[in-house]
């Protein structure tokens, strides 16, 4: 039955609400947010290295080119690695359309294109041939779901990070992480074993490190899986809060084969604010193209390398997120919990509803201004802070697809909050006042 419930289960709009104190509405200031964004990216990068594809690829609003794409034949010209003529090739036409770009260690394909010992102990000054294009180069990816005792040990490896880090002392060494259902078959006794593994033997090695998954919900082989996802992005966001680390969600835009024949605008934008909720710093979408040898129905592009619907639903999703970001990314996720509606409510947040007995129901600890909230239907708090700015809070609807969700706050020591997001959002932000219980009621969508 539960599978059957998956495809319903659908969040369609967030509200955003930054507390801001004062004795009168007039008098009440926004704080001045210095300019941030998302960085955004799509897996399998486009197949035609020009302008004109990389421009589509921009449209999207993904101002980061992900260099990740291994259809093509075995050649310099034709695959992505530190050196491979692909890769300068597309680095000049990220630098020419204002695009950041992550590059791709792929030692399996370095060494099949050029042969052994194309890529030493050190093999980033080996290959430093970058310097006009530092600038830009925000991450290398260096593994894709590492396992503990294949992987680790060549990746981890203290004179490969520190090799890194002397050639790219500002970059992201990118690791992408097996989600919550796969841990065990990758060396790990859990999931909390694999994210405290990978703190200490490379998260710890950096000033501000990389952490990254990929969970797919709509999926066919794989069940509950939007079960797992909340599990999975509070497991990671609690890791990464230890180190202070970057974090990227990566989401499904894929189509076919093991996934739903189907996305929706609101299945993308349900996985997109479920990341925002848990403090994603980088956005990803699996796939952009469509991998050659899978059989996917559509990806952001079709199998014909145009747009499909999902390209169109990511656009404008990824537009509406930016206009917020320089507000949502001077915070930090603090915790997350579940309230379960009154109405109606699902399994799907059943883990940060209740505690590990499921007998209490979790708070938000240490809140100075939110209290409580009530809810139709199942809705996500998530708690933000800044030491300049203070508290934010965020609320994502968690019903069933196509219900609304009446959801009442009550906060204290304040006066109104500034709003952000919502069906009429245009980009400015309404500050509200409480009522005079320290109430505010939001109708999300």
């Amino acid at each position: 039955m539960f599978k059957k419930l998956i495809s319903f289960l659908l969040v369609v709009l967030m509200m955003l609400g930054l507390t801001s104190c004062g004795k009168e509405k007039d008098s009440l200031k926004l704080p001045e947010y210095s300019q941030k964004e998302y960085e955004i990216a799509g897996y399998w990068a486009p197949y035609e290295i020009s302008e004109e594809s990389f421009k589509l690829y921009k449209d999207a609003g993904l101002n980061t080119m992900l260099m990740i794409n291994h259809s093509g034949e075995r050649t310099s010209e034709e695959q992505f690695y530190l050196g491979s003529e692909r890769t300068m090739k597309a680095l000049e036409i990220c630098k020419k359309l204002g695009m950041k770009a992550v590059l791709n260690y792929n030692d399996w394909i370095a060494v099949s294109v050029e042969g052994e010992g194309y890529y030493s102990e050190t093999p980033f000054t080996q290959h430093d041939v970058y310097g006009e294009y530092k600038d830009i180069i925000s991450g290398i990816h260096i593994v894709d779901e590492p396992k503990y005792e294949q992987h680790f040990p060549i990746y981890a490896n203290e004179t490969l990070i520190n090799d890194f880090k002397k050639a790219y002392p500002d970059a992201d060494y990118v690791f992408n992480l097996i989600p919550i259902y796969g841990a065990a078959s990758y060396g790990f006794t859990t999931y909390e074993n694999m994210l405290s593994v990978y703190g200490k033997e490379v998260m710890s090695h950096f000033d501000t490190p990389y952490i990254s998954v990929d969970i797919y919900p709509f999926h066919t082989k794989v069940e509950n899986v939007d079960f797992h996802i909340v599990a999975n992005h509070e497991l990671l966001a609690k890791e990464a809060k230890k180190y202070g680390a970057k974090k990227t969600y990566i989401l499904q835009s894929a189509t076919g084969e093991e996934f739903e024949d189907t996305l929706s605008e609101a299945d993308m934008r349900w996985q997109v604010y479920s990341a925002l909720a848990f403090g994603a710093d980088n956005l990803q979408y699996y796939c952009y193209s469509v991998p050659k040898g899978r059989e996917y129905k559509s990806c952001m592009l079709k199998a014909d390398n145009t747009p499909s619907d999902i390209y169109y639903y990511v656009q404008k999703i990824n537009k509406e997120i930016q206009s917020f970001a320089s507000v949502m990314l001077s915070y930090d996720w603090d915790a997350s919990i579940g309230v379960g509606g009154t109405e109606d409510s699902t399994y799907r947040l059943s883990s940060l509803i209740y505690d590990e007995t499921y007998t209490n129901e979790r708070t938000l600890e240490n809140a100075k201004h939110y209290v409580s909230a009530t809810a139709s239907k199942d809705v996500l708090v998530s708690r933000f802070e800044a030491k300049e700015y203070g508290e934010g809070y965020m609320f994502v609807n968690f019903a069933q697809r196509d219900q609304s969700n009446s959801v009442e706050i009550t906060f204290k020591d304040c006066k109104a909050v500034a709003v952000y997001g919502g069906a009429d959002y245009d980009g400015t932000p309404k500050i509200v006042e409480l009522d005079e219980n320290g109430k505010i009621k939001l109708e999300l969508q």
